[in-house]
C-alpha cells in the first residue's frame, strides 16, 4: 500500500513466470492473442505489448491481487477484468513482484502492473499511471478501540513495517514505543503473541489478516486525519503503472476506471473484498507521492 514506503524503495527486475490466459471480452469466442470479431471496444486502436492482449503483471498482495496459480483474484483483477471486457482485450497473467513490476513494464514485457501500487515521483519517471483506483489506507490492528493517534499512543508497544511512508511521523510521536518489522509476517507474529499492543500496517492487509470475528478490531487511520502523521493526512493512491509514452491504453484505462468509480462498480469490487468501499473516494487530481 502504498510510501517512502518499502514500494517505493523498490525498483525492479524481471517479471518471473509467465501465467495462464484467462479470457476478456467474449470469452468463448476470443481468439488466442488477438480481439473477437463481434467485440467493438469502447476505445479504438490501442496499443499493447502484443496485439488484441493486455499482457498484466500480478503481484501477490491479496485481498487486491493474488496471481493464484495462474488464475488470478482480488480487487484489481477484478478492475482489470472489466477494462478488458470493455476494450475487447484478452488478460494475459504474468505473476511479478514489487522488484520486478516497473522493469517489465519499461522492458516491454508487460502492458501494466497491479497490487495496490502507488503513484509515485520516483516510478513516474519510468512509467505513465492510470487514473487512481482506491486509497492507500493506513489500518490500526488491536484488541481495544484504537482508531486515532491519540489513542494509539496510548494503548501500549505498537509495531510497523519499517519502509512505510508513515513511519518517521510514528516514530516522532510514540519514540521507543514504537518498534518496526521488515515484514507484514513479523509484525503479526509478535501482536498475536501479545509482544505489542497494536500493529500499523495497510489496511487491506490487515483486513484479509483479521477478518471480522476475529480477537483483533481494525480502524482505518485515514478517516481520522492527525496532522502529526501525514501519511493518513493526504493517503497515496494506487493506480497501475502503464508503459510510458503508450497514451492510447493510459487513456483507456483511465477513463474505464472513472466511470467504474463513478458507477460504483469500483466501490463494489472493494466491499466484496471485505474493505471499506470509500477507499474508491479519490483526489478529484491524481495525488503522486513526491520523491523523498
Amino acid at each position: 500500500m502504498l510510501f517512502s514506503h518499502r514500494k517505493i524503495a523498490v525498483t525492479v527486475a524481471v517479471a518471473a513466470a509467465a501465467g495462464s490466459v484467462l479470457t476478456g471480452c467474449g470469452s468463448s469466442s476470443s481468439k488466442a492473442g488477438g480481439t473477437t470479431s463481434n467485440c467493438t471496444p469502447v476505445h479504438k486502436g490501442i496499443k499493447t505489448v502484443t496485439s488484441g492482449s493486455l499482457t498484466v503483471g500480478v503481484i501477490d498482495i491479496p485481498p487486491l491481487s493474488s496471481y493464484n496459480s495462474g488464475d488470478p483474484k482480488g480487487v484489481d483483477v477484478s478492475i482489470v477484468k472489466k477494462i478488458a471486457k470493455e476494450e475487447c482485450l484478452k488478460p494475459v497473467w504474468q505473476q511479478a513482484t514489487y522488484a520486478d513490476a516497473i522493469q517489465s513494464i519499461s522492458g516491454s514485457r508487460i502492458d501494466m502492473a497491479i497490487g495496490s501500487i502507488d503513484a509515485t515521483a520516483k516510478r513516474g519517471a519510468a512509467v505513465d499511471f492510470s487514473a487512481s483506483t482506491y486509497l492507500d489506507g493506513m489500518g490500526i490492528a488491536a484488541k481495544t478501540d484504537v482508531s486515532t493517534i491519540d489513542q494509539l499512543a496510548k494503548v501500549g508497544n505498537v509495531g510497523t513495517v519499517d519502509g512505510y511512508l508513515w513511519v518517521n511521523d510514528l516514530k516522532k510521536i510514540l519514540g521507543s514505543k514504537l518498534k518496526t518489522y521488515p515484514s507484514s509476517v513479523e509484525l503479526k507474529a509478535d501482536l498475536d503473541a501479545g509482544r505489542i499492543q497494536a500493529s500499523v500496517d495497510a489496511y487491506p492487509v490487515l483486513v484479509t489478516e483479521y477478518p471480522k470475528g476475529s480477537a483483533f478490531k481494525i480502524e482505518l487511520a485515514n478517516k481520522h486525519p492527525d496532522p502529526r502523521v501525514q501519511a493518513i493526512v493526504k493517503a497515496p493512491e494506487a493506480a497501475f503503472p502503464l508503459t510510458k509514452g503508450n497514451t492510447s491504453l493510459k487513456t483507456a484505462t483511465s477513463e474505464d476506471i472513472v466511470k467504474m468509480r463513478k458507477d460504483g462498480t469500483l466501490g463494489g469490487f472493494l466491499k466484496d473484498a471485505g474493505l471499506d468501499p470509500k477507499l474508491a473516494d479519490v483526489g478529484a487530481t491524481q495525488y503522486i507521492v513526491p520523491a523523498s
